[in-house]
């Protein structure tokens, strides 16, 4: 799975941590239940997206369908 340039460009503001892609649609303040959560990407220290795409095994496609999966 490839990150869509959204998902680039928030990886820059998360260097060493992580960027999600999340099925739904959530505000910034509004809390993400985990079955919505479908995997993340590792940031390296520059906030560049590196590594394989990791699955979340609780994200739940039923409840929470994304496009891509």
């Amino acid at each position: 799975m490839k990150p869509h340039a959204d998902e680039i460009a928030e990886a820059r503001h998360h260097a060493n941590g992580r960027v999600y892609r999340i099925a739904g649609d959530f505000g910034p303040a509004d809390g993400v239940p985990p079955e919505a959560i479908v995997g993340a990407w590792k940031v390296d220290a520059a906030g560049g997206i590196f590594g394989d795409f990791i699955h979340n095994p609780k994200y739940d496609p039923v409840l929470w369908p994304s496009p891509e999966e």
